[in-house]
């Protein structure tokens, strides 16, 4: 075992922190919690993959709800009403088959599976929240064997392309 020796003198006195050194510290960082943290936005990406996402899988929701009720299915995109505003997309549905006369009124709505609280109430809309802009086609109809009435290209500010193929509604 080794011996223990005393402490430089250098040292003897140095014991940690004085009072107005920490006191010191804890006033830097409230400054900064107060101007600088707020300033900092943590979840900027995550809402626009959220946004992204969510509008793929309401289109893809759209095409599978027209093959299952064997209906046209309509998609509508658009920034104007309640509430602020926000960019959205709306879902309906015809109450006849397309072959029957009345086919493409598109009066029902039809109901997302979760309904986007961000949009006030409606259950057939999923709103993009402020800032972020959801682009795209005024309407896209989907048959009931799932093919859209168009090729049809999505944008979300700051994510890639959601493309709807013209043939098979496929949406990636």
């Amino acid at each position: 075992m080794l011996p223990l020796r005393p402490l430089p003198a250098a040292l003897r006195g140095a014991r940690g922190f004085t009072l107005i050194e920490l006191v010191m510290v804890i006033l830097i960082l409230g400054i900064l919690a107060v101007f600088v943290l707020p300033r900092i936005d943590l979840t900027r990406g995550f809402d626009e993959v959220g946004v992204h996402d969510a509008a793929r899988a309401t289109l893809e929701y759209a095409r599978k709800s027209a093959i299952a009720e064997r209906r046209n299915v309509r998609v509508t995109r658009d920034n104007s009403g309640p509430p602020l505003n926000l960019d959205r997309l709306t879902l309906t549905v015809d109450n006849v088959g397309p072959e029957t006369a009345g086919a493409g009124t598109f009066p029902r709505q039809l109901a997302l599976p979760v309904p986007d609280r961000r949009c006030g109430g409606p259950i057939n809309q999923f709103c993009a929240p402020a800032g972020i802009a959801l682009g795209g086609p005024a309407t896209l109809d989907f048959s009931p064997l799932g093919r859209p009435s168009t090729a049809a290209t999505y944008t979300v500010t700051g994510q890639p392309d959601i493309l709807v193929e013209a043939e098979t509604g496929h949406v990636r």
